[in-house]
């Protein structure tokens, strides 16, 4: 009978993964199968990672070999202790014998389940993610950035906190880092930007650029690769309402060109925040503030054309 039983409960368990399996689309080839953008933004993976389920948050974390993607999310599936608040938690997708996984939660936040996991960035080689913690919801505790190794294909479950030349205030931000081996952010002041240097995982010399007057900035700036252009959201008093999202292109002399919105295609009377440009160069993400935050993209061929009006 208890053999009987044991084998109905495996049987059982096998049709449930397999209906989950079912229920989820057959996406295969780049970014979740989806059809690549133009010069006009469009929602990312409507229905799957931007879901009316959960309110989309921070940046779209895309591996460098394009076959891992985070994001984070305020959902209800998770919450906090007293079991009134909802949370924010990463969830993830990546390539499993040539098509992406049903989104699911990141196993090494699970020691927070019950607080606030996001903000993720991939390393430039693809082998660290790093991301923020929050224990308490309210951010009384502060705020904290953290990583993960990946060894031999799989993300090791305990984080790692990052050390206190970062980690210094109780609000920090996940850096981005460039191939020069620096480390950018914004500023608290929300005047400037923060460049560190970024070596044996020590963050260290940090240098102050200060924005052009009248503007400032907001959570995440994003630094390419190469150092050859930034974009960060801010608010100016000619921008189309909120955060905007402005670029800056690195001159000769090695300072930053003044600020260049980047235009009504992008840019809306509704809050648009979180740039990130995709390994591959070719897509910028960033999080609009529709009414449940979805993430959009777009060609950054639309670059040129903003430079070059």
């Amino acid at each position: 009978m208890k053999n009987t039983l044991l084998i109905l409960l495996i049987i059982s368990s096998f049709n449930l993964i397999a209906q989950s399996v079912q229920d989820f689309p057959e996406l295969k080839g780049e970014y979740l199968g989806q059809t690549p953008p133009g010069i006009i933004p469009v929602i990312f993976a409507q229905g799957i990672v931007s879901n009316s389920n959960w309110a989309e948050h921070c940046q779209v974390a895309v591996s460098p070999n394009g076959d891992e993607i985070f994001w984070s999310v305020w959902t209800g599936e998770y919450k906090t202790k007293d079991g009134e608040k909802n949370t924010e938690q990463l969830f993830y997708s990546k390539l499993e014998n040539g098509r992406w996984t049903k989104p699911r939660i990141a196993a090494f936040t699970k020691n927070n389940i019950h607080g606030l996991n996001g903000g993720p960035v991939f390393s430039l080689d693809g082998k660290r993610l790093y991301f923020y913690q929050v224990n308490d919801p309210w951010m009384t505790s502060g705020k904290f950035i953290f990583y993960v190794d990946k060894k031999n294909g799989e993300w090791v479950n305990k984080p790692v906190k990052v050390d206190n030349s970062y980690n210094n205030t109780d609000n920090n931000w996940t850096p981005f880092f460039t191939k020069k081996g620096n480390a950018y952010t914004f500023g608290k002041n929300k005047f400037s930007i923060i460049k560190y240097k970024y070596e044996n995982n020590v963050f260290s010399n940090p240098d102050t650029t200060l924005l052009p007057k009248g503007f400032k900035v907001y959570f995440n700036v994003y630094l390419s690769p190469l150092e050859d252009y930034l974009i960060f959201s801010g608010i100016n008093e000619k921008g189309y309402g909120d955060l905007d999202l402005y670029i800056c292109n690195k001159k000769k002399d090695g300072k930053w060109s003044h600020p260049i919105n980047l235009g009504p295609k992008i840019n809306t009377d509704k809050r648009e925040r979180f740039p990130i440009v995709s390994p591959d160069g070719k897509y910028l993400f960033f999080m609009r503030h529709t009414e449940t935050q979805d993430f959009f993209w777009v060609s950054t061929e639309i670059f040129k054309e903003i430079i070059n009006q």
